[in-house]
């Protein structure tokens, strides 16, 4: 959601930045206790699950690069911003695609049958839906 307000509602000036940031750090904050429950878990779990860990970890450690980069967000008519700009949208389209592909991981690995899988799959394709119908409404404007 924070990407979609990001990339669609730039015509909403401070509104689509602060929904953006307050999102963005929800997420954060939520896959922040993920990983520390997966840590906690551990030991307690009896499953292979090297590959969902190392992803929760470059997810996070990514997630830091972007509040560092956001700390560091240089102003809009600067010369480097438009360097930044590409920075941050693609280490964030990388956080978006590998969280997407390690839930559904973690859903596989906790062997909590379809259902899940559709759950998510239908919040995901609805988030898709909205995008697709945003970027076409982007296409005809200009």
């Amino acid at each position: 959601m924070g990407a979609i307000v990001a990339r669609y509602f730039k015509d909403w000036d401070q509104f689509w930045f602060n929904f953006h940031v307050s999102v963005q750090s929800l997420g954060f904050v939520l896959g922040l206790i993920g990983v520390i429950s997966g840590l906690i878990l551990n030991n307690q779990l009896h499953i292979d699950f090297n590959l969902h860990k190392v992803l929760g970890i470059i997810i996070l450690v990514l997630a830091c690069l972007q509040i560092m980069a956001f700390v560091a967000r240089p102003k809009k008519g600067s010369k480097v911003r438009k360097h930044w700009n590409l920075y941050h949208h693609n280490i964030g389209r990388i956080v978006i695609i590998l969280s997407i592909a390690n839930i559904f991981y973690g859903i596989h690995l906790g062997n909590e049958g379809s259902g899940w899988m559709v759950g998510y799959g239908i919040v995901l394709a609805i988030l898709i839906s909205i995008a697709v119908i945003f970027e076409i409404g982007l296409w005809n404007k200009s």
